[in-house]
């Protein structure tokens, strides 16, 4: 949203994105952000995915950067692959973590299908990246799996200790 400084008047903020072919005018950018929010379960890791990446038309890797309290600080997509398959290293994930300061993070992707249960690729790149963060010092809170309407919580789902 921006105002002009004379008028005290609202100008919406048009953007267009290529998500699901739709356009969106959005007369208040900020209050779709998910900086701010607490990320507390996998529910809410999920929420914050879903928002970001959740209505994209091939399957994105996103990391949830938090602080030390598990408030989001900020977000980066880190791949982009195709409609059924993303490559991705830790290398990918720990190096803007570890640039924008996170003290834990949330990884995400999407899986366009519409079903979110993981394939055994999903399954070997976060164990992966759970060993790398630990190596670092950052803590992985979770791996989820987003679709328009369901999520799958690697913490949740699979058992993680806490």
């Amino acid at each position: 949203m921006s105002r002009t400084p004379s008028d005290n008047s609202v100008t919406p903020t048009i953007r267009i994105s290529a998500r699901r072919y739709t356009f969106a005018l959005t007369l208040n950018d900020e209050a779709s952000s998910p900086v701010g929010d607490v990320v507390s379960n996998p529910r809410s890791a999920a929420t914050v995915a879903r928002a970001v990446i959740g209505s994209e038309i091939t399957e994105c890797v996103l990391v949830i950067f938090l602080d030390a309290r598990h408030r989001v600080t900020g977000y980066a997509e880190v791949a982009r692959g195709t409609i059924n398959a993303s490559r991705l290293s830790p290398r990918d994930v720990l190096v803007p973590s570890l640039l924008a300061n996170a003290a834990a993070i949330a990884v995400a992707h999407n899986h366009p299908s519409g079903d979110p249960s993981p394939s055994r690729a999903d399954r070997v790149v976060t164990v992966a990246l759970r060993d790398a963060a630990e190596l670092v010092g950052l803590q992985l809170l979770d791996h989820v799996i987003v679709t328009p309407t369901a999520h799958f919580s690697f913490r949740a789902d699979e058992g993680w200790g806490g």
